[in-house]
């Protein structure tokens, strides 16, 4: 019998594959959606190494807990490339009738698949991370868990806060992290609050989406 791909390696070569196809054919102004898919990509294959790194005291889990974390919000970033979707000019000048031409629709698929793939399988992963976080620091108060999520959540939308609206790359912080510090002091106004708010809560509710879809699953 041929032994099944697991789930890991599953979703390295969809992702792989879909960021090949997007370098291949994604044409302009959507040309850069492989590069985002890819910074999607990167946090998703290092919660999976952070797995072999299972210790407290080795300091390779804390170090690549920590770059992890710098690169989580480039996953739930992708969706903001939805706003994108507005240069087809889907609508007709016909009661704002959408458009039926093909190009537009594969366009669409295309960005709602690099979209949900990197919010769902990211959300999952970040589970993960905070799971095996408080299994290390506070087995006895596995509730702390969700603190983290929550934590998580709110660092990655302040993330998703500098990308699109700083246009600055979680690279930058690893190789310039003072200059990239600096340009965070201005940022704490309202409207970058209430957007940070948000969008945490969104990525709250695709968590519990998914827990809620687990659980149905399940049931017989």
């Amino acid at each position: 019998m041929t032994k099944r791909l697991s789930p890991t390696w599953q979703i390295r070569l969809f992702f792989w594959g879909l960021i090949i196809l997007l370098k291949l054919f994604m044409k302009a102004p959507y040309d850069f959606m492989a590069f985002n898919v890819f910074l999607g990509y990167v946090p998703i294959e290092l919660s999976f190494q952070l797995r072999h790194f299972n210790d407290r005291r080795a300091l390779a889990f804390w170090l690549l807990l920590i770059i992890w974390l710098i690169f989580y919000p480039n996953a739930p970033y992708v969706m903001t490339d939805l706003f994108h979707l507005s240069w087809l000019h889907p609508h007709t000048n016909i009661n704002g009738i959408l458009r039926s031409d093909p190009q537009i629709w594969l366009t669409f698929a295309i960005m709602i698949t690099c979209a949900l793939a990197c919010l769902l399988i990211g959300t999952v992963t970040l589970e993960r991370v905070a799971h095996q976080l408080t299994q290390l620091t506070t087995p006895h108060h596995l509730e702390i868990q969700f603190v983290w999520i929550i934590v998580f959540m709110y660092l990655a939308s302040v993330g998703i806060y500098i990308g699109r609206f700083l246009r600055l790359h979680s690279i930058y912080l690893l190789f310039t992290p003072s200059w990239f510090l600096r340009q965070l002091y201005g940022i704490w106004r309202p409207k970058m609050l209430v957007f940070t708010i948000i969008i945490t809560i969104l990525q709250l509710l695709v968590d519990w989406l998914i827990r809620v879809c687990r659980k149905f699953a399940q049931i017989k």
